[in-house]
């Protein structure tokens, strides 16, 4: 693989499990891909914004994250716990958004799987198996659709 699509797919993958970390790929892609810089910056700037509030979902419980580090949730009331999930989640909507704003110029594999991402989003609290399947599928598509779109144009 070159350089672009293991920088994407080292985005998508810290997206699903170590968040936060997905700021350096994107990043990178936004120094590497002139072409579409705004989006991978504008991508990595709402997960910067959100990373507070993926700590509160930690401490909260709302993560997978809080059983794995054996933390005990934080009892709110259930507006604080929505407020803080909703925010979140409308953040990293937006920020797949410029992901899936990207995948548009990659031909209908990358578009489906762009869109299969931002979909993926706000499952992630109703079935995590579908959105980690929709996600995967997303990523996959949308690799495919960056390398026929490369063979089309070599």
């Amino acid at each position: 693989m070159r350089r672009k699509e293991i920088l994407v797919f080292l985005a998508v993958v810290l997206m699903m499990y170590l968040y936060p970390l997905s700021v350096v790929p994107l990043l990178l892609l936004a120094r590497e891909w002139e072409e579409f810089r705004e989006e991978w910056k504008k991508s990595a700037l709402l997960i910067g914004i959100s990373i507070p509030l993926y700590g509160a979902k930690i401490l909260l419980g709302i993560s997978g994250w809080a059983k794995t580090l054996g933390i005990t949730p934080i009892k709110v009331s259930p507006v604080l716990w929505w407020s803080v999930y909703l925010t979140f989640t409308a953040l990293q909507m937006l920020a797949v958004y410029y992901v899936y704003r990207v995948s548009e110029n990659f031909g209908e594999y990358g578009k489906t799987g762009g869109l299969a991402m931002l979909v993926a989003v706000p499952l992630h609290l109703l079935s995590i198996k579908l959105y980690f399947i929709l996600t995967w599928t997303g990523l996959i598509l949308f690799l495919l659709g960056l390398k026929k779109e490369k063979e089309v144009m070599a």
